[in-house]
């Protein structure tokens, strides 16, 4: 904004061309005002801030009222004074912009109206007021010699300073205040140095004083944006990871009520063949009676999630036991024999991920009879399950796994082998679709977890039953048969 003024060091400087620099300078510095408005503008559209878009209204207003007094000064040199001095038309200038920040300041709705068109508004009226009293009074031009203009210029100072009273006491930042604060006094400064010296030309320490404040104002403007911005990106971010977390709660809810209704669906089938007195006593009685109370308390567990339990040593015909007769209840024929194998994993999230299995082969077998068998394979154990359904439709392998995935005529969700897959992986085991089996017809996924026997145990002991549980033991042959 100084620019003028160097270009003059080139050359040789004169009275008439100082004045014209320093002309230039207030017309540029009006010009960066203007900008600055601008800027806050912009933020006000960002965090709809009432004290910033009154900011942007004061600064056009000021820009307004005196870049034409300033580009007349450049024709006419008489009415230079006009853009550098203090006259009574500055009193209404400082009065008018007390008001905006004054008025409705408690008032924390978002502007209405444009800020800048506001300050255009306000910047016309004050210019034709002060234009008025030029007209009025041809050297309107304020004099420590006369006390009406002592008044006058004593009511500017004091207006002056409760404006930036009003400033530091707003909502802005307190760094922004501040230095919006020191420009309001430095630019006063300026004038009032021009004023006293009675200067006939614009002053190089009082432009400095306007580029000054421009400066201020200018870079306060912008680091309120970049402020803005980075708070707008921060919050934004949080609402994603809020949506995120939301969207996570939704999934998980959704996927533990698509475990309860597939287990309810068991436990209410067999509760009511154990009401119907279809079964006499004896050992299928039992098993479903056992069946029932482990479903049951499964699915208490379920609903109360206490969290996971530590892995521990499982057999796995202890596990698949009750599922079996659970689809049996239901309706659903499974083919299973106990093989006494164990494997490291957690009783529910592996009796969740056998049940979704099973009952996908029930929604999607037609009646047909699945197979449930496990093997040794090295370290670890293979639980297969298998159907003789249609199978998978093409090019749904590949996405078998993912939220929502099914196939066009399933009346599934497409949630439980998600979770299926999700869970296997958090027992360090692993859940996938053996399609080689696929070419006998249906479909065979199949369960790897980590035996729970090593291999020393194996040479002392061929076959290993499982432990008795707590609760009443059904003879596990009739269970599968």
């Amino acid at each position: 904004m100084l620019h003028p003024y160097g270009v003059l060091l080139l050359e040789a400087p004169s009275a008439q061309s100082l004045a014209a620099a320093g002309h230039l300078c207030m017309v540029l510095a009006d010009l960066v005002l203007i900008a600055s408005a601008l800027v806050l503008t912009f933020d006000v559209s960002i965090g709809q801030s009432l004290v910033k878009a009154r900011m942007a209204t004061a600064i056009t207003l000021v820009a307004v009222q005196d870049l034409p007094l300033v580009v007349m000064s450049l024709g006419d040199a008489a009415h230079g004074g006009h853009s550098y001095r203090l006259t009574a038309g500055h009193l209404v200038t400082v009065v008018v912009l007390y008001g905006v920040f004054s008025v409705g300041a408690r008032d924390q709705r978002p502007p209405r109206l444009n800020p800048m068109l506001g300050g255009l508004l306000l910047g016309l009226g004050v210019l034709a007021a002060r234009l008025g009293l030029i007209l009025t009074d041809p050297s309107p031009f304020l004099s420590v010699h006369r006390w009406q203009d002592q008044l006058v210029l004593a009511a500017i100072a004091v207006v002056t300073v409760l404006v930036a009273l009003r400033l530091l006491r707003s909502a802005l930042p307190a760094w922004a205040a501040q230095r919006i604060a020191c420009g309001i006094f430095v630019i006063f400064a300026a004038r009032v140095w021009a004023t006293l010296t009675e200067a006939t030309s614009p002053p190089p320490v009082a432009m400095a004083g306007v580029v000054l404040c421009s400066s201020l104002v200018a870079t306060t403007a912008i680091g309120m944006l970049v402020s803005s911005l980075r708070e707008h990106t921060t919050r934004e971010a949080s609402l994603v990871l809020r949506a995120a977390e939301a969207e996570a709660t939704v999934q998980h809810d959704r996927e533990v009520v698509h475990e309860m209704r597939a287990a309810t669906a068991g436990i209410v089938a067999g509760v009511h063949l154990l009401a119907s007195d279809q079964l006499p006593p004896g050992p299928r009685r039992l098993a479903l009676k056992h069946m029932v109370d482990v479903e049951a308390a499964r699915l208490g567990r379920t609903c109360t999630d206490d969290g996971p339990d530590q892995l521990a040593a499982l057999a796995v015909d202890h596990v698949v036991e009750p599922l079996v007769i659970a689809q049996e209840a239901l309706g659903h024929r499974v083919h299973w024999h106990p093989d006494g194998h164990r494997v490291l994993a957690r009783h529910d999230t592996l009796a969740e991920v056998l049940n979704v299995l099973l009952t996908n082969a029930h929604r999607h077998a037609h009646g047909h009879a699945t197979t449930i068998s496990s093997r040794r394979v090295g370290e670890h154990v293979e639980i297969r399950v298998c159907d003789r359904g249609p199978g998978l439709e093409p090019g749904l392998e590949e996405r078998l796994f993912q939220w929502g995935a099914r196939g066009t005529g399933s009346t599934g969700q497409g949630i439980g082998l998600q979770r299926a897959h999700r869970l296997m992986l958090e027992l360090g085991g692993s859940l996938h679709h053996d399609p080689a089996a696929a070419t006998l017809g249906g479909a065979t996924f199949v369960v790897t977890l980590r035996s729970a026997d090593t291999d020393a145990d194996l040479a002392r002991t061929p076959h290993v039953r499982p432990a008795v549980p707590p609760e009443p033991s059904v003879p596990t042959a009739l269970a599968a048969g």
